[in-house]
């Protein structure tokens, strides 16, 4: 994993964000939004949830939105991913926004995978510790 410096900070990799889709529910805490998965999610409730991620070490979650369906959820990474700014555009998304498939190209040659790809980002310490919580 390569290191993209920034001004507001070093990333990952050139993504300024990432995604990961998950199955569980949202629910809102004092104006916080908290995302329930695992042994704590609801019986009977089986949302997709599509967390967007900003892509430095920590990861922390930027926003989250929930779909009926993972084809649902799959789509509209389709249609976002592409447009994500990068670290190499000063912040900036890339003009003309590529096509589905030119932005996989472009990640395939940076040895990196979309969330439409079942790629799931852990945060840096995780990854040293060889664990990643559900």
């Amino acid at each position: 994993m390569s290191v993209q410096e920034h001004r507001s900070g070093a990333y990952r990799d050139d993504r300024m964000f990432v995604m990961r889709i998950t199955h569980g529910s949202t629910r809102s805490i004092g104006g916080m939004e908290e995302i329930i998965t695992g042994p704590d999610h609801a019986a009977g409730s089986n949302s997709t949830i599509l967390v967007t991620y900003r892509n430095v070490p920590s990861l922390p979650p930027v926003r989250s939105d929930e779909f009926d369906t993972l084809e649902k959820a799959i789509q509209y990474v389709k249609e976002i991913e592409p447009t994500c700014p990068r670290v190499s555009l000063n912040g900036n998304s890339p003009r003309p926004t590529p096509s589905w498939q030119e932005h996989l190209d472009w990640l395939h040659e940076l040895g990196l995978q979309s969330a439409a790809e079942g790629y799931q980002p852990r945060p840096t310490w995780a990854i040293k510790e060889g664990s990643f919580p559900t």
